[in-house]
């Protein structure tokens, strides 16, 4: 028998925002933003016969405020004040304020302490699915994240930028997938945390000539309050390594991509492998006027690796791609 869910949308919205610079040492902006949902639609049926389970046409709209004060305290010390209120017709509102201090010391050093809480919303099919199977919970409320961050940017010698930030983003009201032990039915609800720790590595040089490299490392330890079991799809290692080169009057160029992810834990508590994929991409830039050109190779040496599988399906891991490539030819006017 085959089963098909449908989801369909359509909205509009519109933004109006002012700025204004108020003496010489700070400048004050507000703005609003709206957005109206008209249509949500979704549904599950089967095919042949057809056989209608499910059918859901919801709307929905969001209006939201903000404001941010960018104030100069001292010709190389700012800070940065901003506050922003979002209201959901689904489940309210929600204010998050966030704030900026930056030290620049010298003209090649930066040193920033940013705070902030945001939000992610639940969406039409976390709030309303209801096929065979599965239960609605339209009281869901919005996953929530602070968010702390320290940042050292270092400019140096020969067009070198270096880049050390430490973080910790404690997450809260995580929305997940969960089961009903007595129907049996799946629905999502607020039932996680998650504390996130770690440290960012980049170091980067961009030459005049179109020269370019980046390499940059991650440290992340994800951890869930209230659980000893190690969190899925969390790798704790991420390194990524590119250089792009000129080959043609900074109009053609060559780069290269290199990847590299550790281990991760699946939903059964093995682990898929680390993997490391290259890839390579041959480009061009105003080489005839208004076209673009690229050739990418992913994957080149075909390397077989996977990612843990999610809630739902029967697979512990999924095999992504092995060694394919695209072609992209665009004009601009």
């Amino acid at each position: 028998m085959l089963n098909k869910n449908f989801a369909h949308g359509k909205w509009w919205g519109d933004e109006l925002a002012f700025s204004k610079q108020i003496l010489e040492s700070q400048r004050f902006s507000v703005g609003f933003e709206f957005r109206d949902n008209f249509e949500q639609n979704q549904g599950n049926y089967d095919l042949q016969p057809f056989v209608q389970y499910f059918s859901s046409y919801e709307t929905s709209n969001i209006v939201s405020v903000y404001a941010q004060d960018e104030i100069h305290l001292r010709q190389n010390l700012v800070l940065n004040l901003g506050v922003r209120y979002d209201r959901y017709s689904t489940f309210g509102g929600t204010t998050n304020p966030r704030a900026a201090l930056i030290y620049t010391p010298g003209h090649k050093a930066t040193f920033k302490f940013l705070y902030g809480q945001s939000f992610r919303a639940p969406n039409s099919f976390e709030l309303f699915y209801d096929a065979p199977g599965n239960e609605p919970n339209p009281s869901l409320r919005p996953e929530t994240v602070k968010t702390m961050e320290l940042v050292w940017e270092q400019y140096f010698a020969n067009h070198f930028r270096m880049t050390v930030s430490g973080f910790y983003y404690p997450i809260r009201s995580l929305i997940s997938e969960q089961f009903d032990p007595t129907s049996g039915n799946a629905f999502f609800t607020n039932a996680g945390s998650l504390d996130l720790r770690g440290l960012d590595f980049e170091l980067k040089r961009k030459l005049p000539g179109g020269l370019e490299g980046t390499v940059s490392y991650s440290f992340q330890d994800a951890s869930n309050p209230g659980a000893r079991m190690p969190l899925t799809n969390s790798p704790k290692h991420l390194f990524q390594a590119s250089l792009s080169v000129p080959l043609f009057k900074q109009k053609v160029f060559a780069s290269m991509n290199l990847q590299y992810v550790s281990k991760r834990a699946t939903l059964t508590g093995q682990y898929s492998a680390a993997y490391v994929v290259p890839n390579l991409t041959l480009f061009s830039r105003n080489l005839i006027k208004g076209w673009e050109f690229s050739a990418s190779l992913y994957n080149v040496f075909n390397h077989e690796y996977a990612d843990p599988a999610g809630n739902g399906l029967a697979e512990n891991a999924i095999f992504q791609d092995g060694r394919n490539f695209r072609i992209k030819v665009g004009y601009r006017f």
